[in-house]
């Protein structure tokens, strides 16, 4: 018998009485041969530092228990305990370890309903809450996780954290993004924000990021060009060529928009077929029967698309600022633009 520490915050204090660990609450820990705890399919964790944790336990025989649920057949698979079962195993193989049974704890994950304000009613089954005890046993004990392990999490938990969000009363709810970040994940709407913008990266850039090559804020810089232009500047990061500050590749992201500007450009002896095409872009008509009519659907249509890359402009910003004061001014900004953009749209509607 032992007592198992509360998940203080964050997901856990969330799961249902069925799934949460209740501080005081007494598990039964039972021993199960290696042979028949098999590791679960839907692990997206990787297995780090086996060596290191192979050698706390050869030396301390101590192995905090593994979770785990039972399977019809009679084994077991794993909800957390990836990396201890396969220490032992690795012990086992050396020789240098013969106990073969695992201290573990046997966990039903039965499905969640959550209602929302409207009557309505979110069911999360039995394999969507095994993966909510997963994830928030890893975060718990994990120091250290890869981009990729953040990404995957934000994915599997931003259902459940969209139905806790509409179960709240309206008074109390906030910002989704708030709640998402703060309440479920235990981090600031700028890192949940840093961590988001994180998907556009290539597997080039993720990696070096993990091994610590260059920071999360540099790689934010990388997030926004080209995956052939990451890896391009990533190497140069690598070879030494560039430091890997923000302001280095802000300079090499400049030094390719400026290369790009170039090759885009259009000569002079090509100006009229240049002059062709924007006539086509914005269908000056073939006849002037309505010209007021005519200018007035022209003059909107440009003043929209213009809008729409204010906007744009403002939402990227807003993405992939860190400073959490400025990314909200962004986001202000970006709000007022489509506000605009909408009256826009109405004008131009009664217009015709």
């Amino acid at each position: 018998m032992k007592n198992l520490k509360k998940i203080k915050a964050g997901l856990g204090k969330y799961l249902n009485k069925d799934t949460q660990i209740e501080e005081g609450e007494s598990e039964r820990i039972i021993y199960i041969d290696i042979d028949k705890i098999k590791t679960n399919p839907r692990n997206f964790y990787g297995l780090r530092n086996i060596d290191e944790l192979a050698g706390l336990i050869a030396v301390s025989k101590m192995i905090e228990p593994l979770t785990v649920r039972q399977e019809d057949d009679g084994n077991y698979v794993l909800i957390s305990g990836h990396r201890r079962r396969a220490a032992v195993e690795k012990l086992l193989e050396e020789g240098t370890y013969t106990e073969r049974k695992l201290p573990c704890i046997v966990k039903a994950c039965n499905k969640i309903e959550i209602k929302k304000e409207n009557g309505e009613t979110t069911e999360f089954n039995e394999n969507d809450v095994e993966m909510l005890n997963l994830i928030a046993s890893n975060r718990g004990q994990r120091e250290e996780r890869t981009i990729e392990e953040k990404l995957q999490e934000i994915k599997y938990l931003e259902p459940f954290a969209r139905a806790i969000y509409n179960q709240k009363e309206k008074g109390n709810r906030g910002n989704f993004r708030d709640f998402f970040a703060e309440e479920i994940l235990n981090i600031s709407k700028s890192q949940l924000q840093r961590i988001n913008s994180m998907k556009n990266l290539t597997e080039k850039v993720k990696r070096a990021v993990d091994q610590k090559k260059i920071s999360d804020t540099a790689a934010m810089s990388l997030a926004t060009m080209s995956p052939k232009d990451q890896d391009k500047c990533m190497e140069k990061i690598i070879n030494g060529e560039l430091s890997g500050t923000v302001q280095d590749i802000q300079k090499y992201k400049q030094s390719v928009a400026g290369d790009t500007a170039k090759t885009t450009s259009t000569p002079s002896k090509n100006r009229k077929k240049s002059i062709n095409t924007e006539n086509k872009i914005i269908a000056i008509p073939t006849n002037f029967d309505n010209q007021q009519k005519d200018t007035q659907e022209w003059f909107y249509r440009e003043l929209l698309e213009s809008y729409q890359m204010i906007y744009e402009k403002a939402k990227r910003m807003e993405e992939n600022e860190t400073n959490e004061i400025k990314a909200a001014q962004w986001g202000k900004r970006a709000s007022f633009v489509l506000h605009n953009i909408e009256e826009l749209k109405v004008i131009a509607q009664k217009k015709r």
